[in-house]
């Protein structure tokens, strides 16, 4: 993946962070998330994960950047213990997309990764779930496979 490519996934995975990952001082019994992601038996280099609440009294949500295989939640921006759908997402080895019209991104923003290279049953159709609980270890391994199959 090429230095564009990581930059552009970078910025996505703040901005992300930063409107669905915001806590501390809330008072919420927030908890530290962390793991590892392969991709077809090797560490995902760069993604994003995103942890979405099943049910929707579940205050929170959060995700946060995949690098060199592993991702970390701090507590303090941590997830309230229950059920969360798991959305990983990565451009990795894919080509940008070109760039037609500055008017095309955000100000600032450069262009994203032309193809998602993450199978949809983990991305935008995921069938990945984790059970987040109060004073558990919440360490989650992610096996993603391209072919089918995956925890």
């Amino acid at each position: 993946m090429n230095a564009r490519t990581r930059s552009a996934l970078a910025i996505l995975t703040l901005l992300s962070v930063n409107a669905i990952g915001c806590g501390g001082g809330d008072n919420l019994p927030r908890e530290a998330i962390s793991g590892s992601v392969t991709l077809n038996g090797a560490m995902l280099d760069t993604g994003i994960i995103t942890f979405v609440p099943v049910d929707p009294d579940i205050p929170t949500q959060g995700g946060t950047t995949i690098v060199d295989g592993s991702y970390s939640i701090p507590r303090a921006q941590g997830l309230v213990p229950g059920k969360y759908k798991v959305v990983i997402s990565s451009g990795e080895g894919s080509e940008e997309k070109p760039v037609e019209s500055l008017d095309e991104f955000g100000p600032g923003m450069p262009p994203v990764p032309a193809e998602e290279s993450i199978p949809a049953q983990y991305s935008g159709n995921t069938v990945l779930e984790a059970n987040v609980t109060a004073g558990g270890r919440n360490q989650f391994e992610f096996t993603l496979n391209k072919g089918g199959g995956g925890s």
